[in-house]
């Protein structure tokens, strides 16, 4: 059961041609805004997303905090108001997972959502999947991502992997960033004769990035929004 901690801070956003998902993350007691960076290319400074909320799309201004360095797919945002209500959700530390573990990772495939009107403060509820903790791999600059078994689709990039403690459906933390999933590009056939035509078959392996890279840049540049 993925509770409202997850649920109500995860939003439905799209800059300039890019659709995708954003969630809150309190740090340090400020409020911030994760997501990644592919879905936000090019955003700088003071700019503006537009959040789904009551039906419609709505503008909100938005300051960059920063992005994660070299590959890692992670950036982010925060804002002049509290987005979310500040239920405990912090990220992971060393030892919290564990190869195999269960997690669920939270968005809004091809724009898809749950209208629940005032149960979630008219903003859209995302969809939940789930996968395992396949395997991770840290690069030679330090960029640490996670790869689960599960099948993600087009919407979920930038929405938080989340894990409860283990053995229990309590005391969620965020552990990563979905970024993408590995494809692999398969022929198509005319009957038994293969074209030069190939489609992109989704191996259902999620790329996701370790949540510490975004606390690495939020206390690099900590101007989040104060909560009170």
């Amino acid at each position: 059961m993925t509770p409202a901690s997850v649920l109500q801070r995860t939003f439905m956003f799209k800059y300039g041609d890019g659709m995708g998902t954003c969630f809150t993350l309190d740090f340090e007691g400020r409020q911030y805004l994760v997501t990644a960076k592919h879905v936000v290319k090019g955003i700088s400074g003071s700019d503006r997303i537009e959040v789904f909320y009551a039906n419609d799309w709505h503008t909100l201004a938005v300051t960059l905090v920063g992005e994660a360095r070299n590959e890692a797919d992670i950036t982010v945002l925060t804002t002049d108001l509290q987005l979310s209500p500040a239920h405990p959700l912090p990220p992971v530390s060393l030892g919290d997972f564990f190869l195999s573990q269960d997690v669920y990772f939270v968005g809004f495939p091809y724009g898809l959502f749950t209208e629940v009107g005032d149960t979630n403060r008219n903003f859209p509820l995302p969809f939940v999947k789930k996968g395992i903790v396949s395997s991770w791999f840290t690069d030679e600059h330090g960029v640490k991502q996670f790869f689960l078994d599960g099948h993600n689709n087009p919407g979920f990039s930038g929405g938080p992997v989340v894990l409860p403690r283990f053995g229990t459906y309590e005391d969620f933390k965020v552990m990563a960033v979905v970024s993408a999933y590995r494809f692999e590009n398969l022929p198509i056939y005319a009957g038994d004769t293969p074209t030069a035509l190939a489609y992109r078959h989704n191996t259902g392996i999620v790329v996701a990035y370790d949540i510490k890279h975004a606390t690495d840049v939020i206390q690099s540049n900590p101007i989040g929004f104060v909560l009170p």
